[in-house]
């Protein structure tokens, strides 16, 4: 094991033990809300060595401990229905992702897949920063598929139009908006996919041309399927789909799992 393997840095720890922000963490640190054996510490960047855990090193988080364990990654499907935020805490509405997981036992997770508040459908939950990120960052171009309702039919020739245009590129706002492909199974109700996801996207791609919007549903994520999961439900992926997808992440990232 190597020198970086055995060892941390104490605002990192927070990061992935306590599944803050790492500007969260610099925070709570800098705020005297972090001790290391009985000792409030100041510098997020104490070097932490993990090879003392259980022994002599003991952090604590506003009095709670911290383990210096590496945590097992494990990754679940969520439905998130329309009508909750994609935040971790919002002051004006108690109706959030973080919220939800925090209430349902899941320390140290966050999730990828940021859906606007009246969208519903898939977010992966994990623990493994390196999944979130290959999952979310789109120098990956993890394909993410959505189901659209319209509040108006929309012919067959323009919906060609529409699909030739998107997959070519169009620009809105500023922005370079790109579709992987668009398909027409109703008048009126499409399958779109995209590969990086930027804000509003999909809604901003239909308002392109004229066309609103009135139901958003993310499908899949990758391999990761929504499948018949309920909004609000929780899923554990399974144990193949689970490993294949993490080690994947950790591929992608240079890294190993040793």
């Amino acid at each position: 094991m190597s020198e970086r393997d055995r060892s941390s840095k104490l605002f990192r720890l927070l990061q992935v033990q306590a599944g803050v922000s790492r500007r969260k963490a610099h925070e709570l640190i800098a705020a005297g809300e972090v001790t290391v054996n009985g000792e409030r510490v100041d510098d997020p960047f104490t070097v932490l060595d993990l090879d003392t855990a259980g022994k002599s090193v003991d952090v604590k988080l506003r009095g709670h401990p911290i383990t210096l364990l590496p945590p097992e990654h494990h990754a679940y499907r969520f439905h998130k229905p329309a009508g909750m935020l994609c935040s971790h805490d919002d002051q004006f509405n108690g109706n959030t992702v973080g919220r939800v997981l925090r209430a349902e036992g899941f320390i140290g997770y966050t999730w990828a897949g940021r859906l606007d508040q009246d969208a519903e459908g898939l977010l992966v939950l994990s623990n493994c920063g390196d999944l979130i990120n290959y999952l979310s960052h789109p120098k990956y171009e993890i394909p993410k598929q959505y189901v659209v309702w319209t509040t108006a039919h929309v012919p067959t020739s323009k919906a060609r139009k529409m699909a030739l245009a998107m997959c070519s590129g169009v620009i809105e706002g500023g922005d370079a908006l790109r579709a992987l492909e668009l398909t027409q199974s109703e008048r009126g109700l499409f399958r779109i996919a995209l590969a990086e996801g930027r804000k509003h996207e999909v809604k901003r791609l239909f308002s392109y041309f004229g066309i609103t919007v009135k139901r958003l549903q993310r499908v899949s994520m990758g391999p990761v399927q929504l499948g018949r999961l309920r909004a609000g439900a929780f899923e554990r992926l399974l144990p193949d789909e689970e490993r294949d997808l993490i080690e994947s992440a950790l591929a992608a990232a240079g890294k190993s799992d040793s």
